[in-house]
Order: C-alpha cells, then sequence, then structure tokens
C-alpha cells in the first residue's frame, strides 16, 4: 500500500469515476471533478490529484528518532455528526445527517459517533436521535456510538438499537455545572449507574473528559483533577476515556503533564485524545501525543463543532487534516482522504459555509488549478 491512498483504488484513474457514485442532486463540487473523464483533464491532473490526496511522497520511508515512537496504526473517532452538528445554531434536517454518516462510514471510518440521547430541551439540534439511528441501522461495519447523559438517556439508546454509549464529564468544577447541571461527583454517580446497566447488556462504554487542560471559567485546570476523573472513568469500566481539550487552548507544554498524570493510573491503550482547533494546536498536540503512545485520535468532519457551553471555542481538528498528517507519517489508518474530503464538502455545502479543513481547501485550489490548466 505504500505510496497509494489506503482503499483508494490506487492509481486507478477509473475510481474517480465511482468514489461519489449515488449522492445525486447533492453531489458537491469536486465530484464533479472526480467523475469527468481523465483524458478531458489531463492524466497529469490525475497524477496530481492522487499525489496530494495521498501525501505518501513524503514519508515512504520514516526511520527519523524523532518519530520513532510514532504508532504504525491510528484508530479515528469520528464526532462530527454528534459533536459537531450539535453546536449547529440551524437544526440539520435527518436526511442529511443520516447521508453523512453513511458517508462517512463510506470514507473507512471505523468509529463514528452517530447522535446523543439528550433532552431536547438541552440539545433540540440532536432530538432526532431515535430516528438517526433507526435509518443507520446496519450500514457498513463501522461502530456508531450514541452519547448518554443519565440512565434515562442510556434505556432509549438501547431502545433504538445503540450498540455502544458514551458520558461526558468534566475536569472544571464550573464547566460541571455549566455544561451537564451537576457537580463532578454526582455526574460520575450518574454514570456508574450507566456502566452497570450497560455492564448487563454488554455495551461497551466511552468516558468524555472535558477541559483537561483549561476552563471558559476557571482558566488553566490542574493535571491532577483530569487524572482523578479518569481513573474514576476507568474504575467504573469505560472501555476508552477520550481527554478533550474542549475550548483548545492546550500546547505541548500543558498537553504533556496532562497525559502524565492521566498515564499513572489509565493504562495507555485505553486513552484517546480529542482536540480543538481554537488557537491552531491541534496537529502540534495530535503529534506529541502520539509520539506519548497514544493510538486513538478524536477528529470532526471539515472542523465541524465547538461547544454549546464553551464561548468561544471553535471547532475540533477537522479529520480531513489529522488523516493527511498521519499519511505523511506512513501512519496507516484505513481511511479513504478523497471519499473523506467528499463527505465534508456535502456537510459544508447544506451548511452554506467554506470546510474548516485546511486540507479540503487547498486541495480545492489544487485541483481547480490543474483542471484549469489542462483544459
Amino acid at each position: 500500500m505504500e505510496g497509494k491512498t489506503i482503499g483508494n483504488g490506487g492509481g486507478d484513474p477509473s475510481f474517480m469515476k465511482r468514489v461519489n457514485k449515488g449522492i445525486g442532486k447533492e453531489a458537491s463540487p469536486l465530484s464533479h471533478f472526480f467523475n469527468r473523464e481523465p483524458e478531458l483533464v489531463g492524466f497529469g491532473a490525475v497524477r496530481t490529484l492522487n499525489r496530494h490526496f495521498t501525501s505518501h511522497h513524503q514519508a515512504t520511508d520514516i526511520k527519523h528518532k524523532l518519530l520513532g515512537s510514532i504508532p504504525k496504526f491510528v484508530k479515528i473517532v469520528e464526532v462530527g455528526p454528534r459533536d459537531g452538528l450539535q453546536n449547529e445554531k440551524e437544526i440539520v434536517p435527518t436526511n442529511v445527517k443520516v447521508e453523512l454518516i453513511k458517508m462517512l462510514v463510506s470514507s473507512g471510518l471505523s468509529v463514528v459517533e452517530a447522535t446523543s440521547f439528550v433532552s431536547p430541551k438541552w440539545v433540540p439540534q440532536l432530538a432526532d436521535a431515535k430516528d438517526v439511528m433507526s435509518a443507520i441501522r446496519g450500514i457498513g461495519h463501522s461502530k456508531l456510538p450514541v452519547l448518554t447523559p443519565n440512565i434515562k438517556g442510556f434505556e432509549a439508546a438501547m431502545a433504538a438499537g445503540a450498540k455502544e454509549v458514551a458520558v461526558f464529564a468534566a475536569a472544571s468544577e464550573s464547566f460541571s455545572q455549566s455544561n451537564i447541571n451537576c457537580s463532578i461527583q454526582d455526574s460520575l454517580s450518574r454514570y456508574r449507574d450507566v456502566a452497570l446497566a450497560a455492564k448487563d447488556h454488554a455495551i461497551p462504554v466511552r468516558g468524555y473528559i472535558s477541559c483537561v487542560v483549561g476552563c471558559p471559567v476557571e482558566g488553566a485546570v490542574n493535571p491532577s483533577k483530569v487524572a482523578y476523573v479518569a481513573e474514576e472513568l476507568y474504575k467504573m469500566g469505560c472501555a476508552e476515556i477520550s481527554l478533550g481539550d474542549t475550548i483548545g487552548v492546550g500546547t505541548p507544554g500543558t498537553v504533556i503533564p496532562m497525559l502524565e498524570a492521566v498515564l499513572n493510573v489509565v493504562p495507555i491503550e485505553k486513552l484517546a485524545v480529542h482536540f480543538h482547533d481554537t488557537y491552531g494546536q491541534a496537529l502540534s498536540n495530535i503529534l506529541l501525543s502520539l509520539q506519548m503512545g497514544i493510538t486513538t485520535v478524536d477528529s470532526s468532519i471539515s472542523g465541524l463543532g465547538g461547544c454549546p457551553y464553551a464561548k468561544g471555542a471553535s471547532g475540533n481538528v477537522a479529520t480531513e487534516d489529522v488523516v493527511y498528517m498521519l499519511n505523511g507519517l506512513g501512519v496507516k489508518t484505513n481511511v479513504d482522504l478523497q471519499k473523506l474530503i467528499l463527505a465534508g464538502d456535502y456537510i459544508s455545502k447544506h451548511l452554506g459555509r467554506p470546510s474548516g479543513s485546511k486540507v479540503a481547501v487547498a486541495l480545492r485550489k489544487v485541483l481547480s488549478n490543474t483542471t484549469t490548466s489542462k483544459l
């Protein structure tokens, strides 16, 4: 697979015609390019497309000592359909959410967080959780976890056919109060009930921790507070714990002590990282986390997201940008970047704004310039 985009048909030009088949009227401008005959744009354009989309040409044999600890495979947890769309002012129609999830699954993502069983009073954007779950039942082989804030949400998720759930705590007392209207201790008590019920149903539980390096109210968060919450989630049986920089203030200098504190109480294979890109630090923080042994990374298509209860927090790091970086590092993800960008183009078009992915924006320029020069 070296030197080719994983799962994208390699250098087969006919793939350009197949990649977006079936999207129909909502097909993106990128799909128009992909669907054109190679001879119309020139084989040089196809070669340019493959070269830029893979980025493997930059790192086919990485042995540098600084990158020696980078894992060979990284699991990407796509959170856009839930964490991304919950922050939109306008409610996204159910059919658009479903199509987005299908496109993300088609790109090769093994985990796509589908929705949240939270009270519509608090998150009206995801009030259609039951309908979304019904529509995506049985698609692909990807895991489709859902967020459940309490036992009532868990029961609703089970009734809707969920096979995996997630709970969300915070390392900041102030943020816990504003986000879920209870103290950290009370939230952990709720999640123990969810974890026990999940165990009875053999349902895996993922635990999220918000504000792992900074809080919009309290400022800097002590790593010991993050470690405490992480250890409690681990003790109650969470199969994976995602460490979230909710307002995107983290830098390698603050992420290192936080990870070191958590690694003292939770095995590294149980951890994931979840970085927002408010200050443009997400990719550097992800790279550092990989060097420290993390192998699971959360991201959101087109950088969708933010947080309704964290003023000023911009979107999550874009999945397209993460995959591009990992491709350049020679790290396997099993994700097709071309299909991923089509999914990002689809939802960005619906939302009526440009993609938040720097890679997607850059590649559009490459494709546009190449197409113009060959016509």
